[in-house]
């Protein structure tokens, strides 16, 4: 028997909205996979020119330590992975791969809006009546870096957030996050959030870079093999 026209076309969209909502649910953890992209250019042209010259140079210094971090990350921990889980609350990052369970530390460094070119460091909780600032108890993978900025004048590390000419800018910010918190490596989970003021039900893509650090490697249990958590973002 014909559905109804009307009918089908009814049912038809909620049928595409769970499509969708699947498909986007699904990208954080496949995108965990690897990260997609190290810098391919100095800095001040990844910035549009927009940074001063001593601050630059100091982030095109730390690029080809960050980019051996990557390639250990992942080919000791990613590539040929079964699984991999991203738990944002408890903070840790799980790897499967060849007998060996892998978890890592996971702070959520900072925040990258390709559409609006909007870069966001992790907000940081500071502790504020110790009067040595070194000493405060910050909460989040960004807190060294922002204090690193604070302490020697660099704009781009200080500032919340930030317009950047390309998400290269983000990774120079994340290579440098990384060589100071001295990370095994840097994570990028992609998903998608409603648009602010946008149409109902609009949404945009958003990456979230993680610093892993204090990989734990153990033999996978059975139970270890069971079905992965959702990734929380």
């Amino acid at each position: 028997m014909l559905l109804n026209h009307g009918f089908a076309q009814t049912l038809r969209q909620p049928l595409y909205a769970l499509l969708l909502t699947t498909l986007i649910g699904a990208l954080p953890l496949a995108a965990s996979a690897n990260p997609p992209m190290v810098p391919q250019r100095d800095a001040q042209t990844a910035f549009g020119g927009a940074l001063p010259a001593r601050d630059a140079a100091l982030l095109d210094a730390s690029l080809a330590s960050h980019i051996e971090r990557q390639q250990l990350l992942n080919s000791q921990h990613l590539v040929g992975s079964q699984l991999r889980t991203l738990d944002f609350f408890h903070k840790t990052f799980t790897v499967l791969r060849g007998g060996k369970r892998t978890v890592f530390d996971a702070e959520l460094l900072g925040t990258w809006w390709p559409e609006s070119r909007r870069w966001a460091w992790e907000a940081v909780e500071r502790v504020p009546d110790l009067k040595d600032p070194k000493r405060q108890s910050f909460a989040t993978g960004s807190a060294l870096t922002r204090l690193y900025g604070r302490e020697h004048g660099i704009d781009i590390l200080q500032t919340d957030t930030a317009q950047l000419a390309s998400e290269e800018a983000a990774w120079y910010l994340c290579a440098f996050a990384a060589q100071l918190n001295q990370a095994t490596g840097v994570l990028v989970s992609i998903g998608s959030e409603l648009v602010a003021g946008g149409q109902e039900g609009q949404k945009a893509v958003v990456k979230r870079y993680y610093l892993l650090s204090h990989p734990k490697v153990a033999e996978a249990t059975p139970s270890g093999n069971g079905k992965a958590k959702a990734p929380a973002r």
